[in-house]
């Protein structure tokens, strides 16, 4: 899709400004400089999330609506070790799962409707040596009803904007709608879903009538995607595992929600640690299950725990408290004699920077001042210090 002549000019230019570059047509005449100014900046974008697709000097990337649903080849890659077998990639797009399901399982098929896009996503698949793939242009329910052959997984990560272009969360308002790919759950057959992160995962189980499984995946200390995997054994009480992917996939935490709800919060004032839960914990909703390792929380509301002692094992961030008292310009000033501090709120109705202006905080250093509000319902502040003991995440 790429002549040589349009390569060598992509890597010639490949760390310059797209938008300069695109204003320098008349300089290049035997090029759609353009063209190629977009696919500079789609590299630039994916040169993280896609390390190993940029370095092919002839891939060509689609538009950016496909660029910034794409899975990034780590979290592509923990999902080709969920399957085998057959796999139809029922929702196409881009085509970075289905190329990391071809190196795990025997087969794959991959759909699609748009037709320029299915032709991009099988040249780049050629492009990366994968023989396996077979695919198909056309809407995916259609090809599942003419096509009777048993599939090991069908998998799907809906469009999740609708036809103006708003962000949609519900799964009957997501292209293709996983609803109706329920009924092909039969014998072996099992259904990978990929979805927003923010999605309701209570909801979504009760949606699809139960699943097997589901996975909150993370990758540096930020939420990236949920997968539900549902079969003829799926359950309403499904476990939800918390993975973090950086610097290797590891489980930070496994829980159910009926365990969740029958627990009791456990309320009491600041101890010597203050401990923020790995943001996946709390988009599996584990918010009392987490207090299991030894925490309290600060308040019911106040999404921050405390502890005597430091709980090192524990999937988070944990701080060693200096100091705690009052939301007070002066009381702070005496804590922090170079007036430089990280700012951290949790239930408290100022945010960060409004805090920053008004007790005139510089940004940085190795205090971390957290604003919440405690057990007695009361403003508080804390003066800490990180643990070096934190893990990178």
């Amino acid at each position: 899709m790429l002549s040589q002549e349009e390569q060598n000019f992509i890597q010639a230019h490949a760390d310059q400004d797209p938008h300069q570059i695109a204003l320098s047509g008349k300089k290049y005449p035997s090029l759609n400089v353009s063209l190629l100014a977009s696919q500079i900046q789609a590299r630039q974008k994916l040169n993280q999330k896609l390390p190993t697709w940029t370095s092919h000097p002839s891939l060509y990337f689609p538009a950016s609506i496909s660029l910034e649903q794409a899975s990034s080849e780590a979290t592509a890659a923990f999902k080709a070790n969920l399957v085998h077998g057959n796999v139809l990639d029922a929702s196409g797009g881009m085509g970075v799962d289905a190329a990391a399901f071809a190196k795990k399982a025997s087969q794959v098929v991959y759909v699609e409707r748009q037709t320029d896009l299915q032709a991009i996503t099988a040249h780049n698949h050629s492009v990366l040596g994968l023989t396996n793939i077979d695919h198909v242009h056309g809407d995916s329910l259609a090809y599942l009803k003419s096509n009777p052959q048993a599939f090991d997984f069908i998998y799907l990560d809906p469009a999740r904007r609708n036809t103006k272009g708003d962000k949609v969360l519900l799964f009957k308002d997501c292209e293709p709608n996983a609803l109706e790919f329920l009924p092909f759950i039969q014998g072996d057959t099992q259904l990978l879903i990929k979805t927003s992160p923010l999605l309701d995962i209570e909801r979504a189980i009760k949606e699809l009538e139960g699943v097997d499984q589901v996975w909150v995946i993370c990758m540096k200390n930020e939420v990236k995607e949920l997968l539900f995997l549902k079969s003829k054994q799926a359950s309403l009480e499904p476990k939800i595992q918390v993975i973090e992917l950086h610097p290797e996939p590891r489980k930070l935490f496994v829980g159910d929600l009926a365990t969740e709800k029958s627990l009791q919060n456990s309320i009491g004032e600041l101890k010597n640690f203050i401990f923020e839960a790995h943001p996946g914990i709390l988009k599996a909703g584990f918010f009392k299950s987490i207090q299991s390792l030894g925490f309290q929380k600060l308040h019911i509301n106040t999404h921050l725990y405390t502890s005597e002692q430091a709980i090192e094992e524990a999937p988070g961030k944990s701080y060693r408290v200096i100091a705690k008292g009052p939301f007070d310009s002066q009381w702070i000033g005496e804590q922090i004699p170079g007036r430089q501090a990280h700012i951290h709120t949790r239930n408290f109705p100022l945010k960060p920077e409004e805090i920053r202006k008004k007790i005139k905080l510089k940004d940085g250093g190795s205090i971390y001042l957290f604003a919440y509000q405690n057990h007695l319902q009361k403003m508080e502040i804390a003066i800490t210090e990180k643990c070096n003991f934190n893990r990178d995440f």
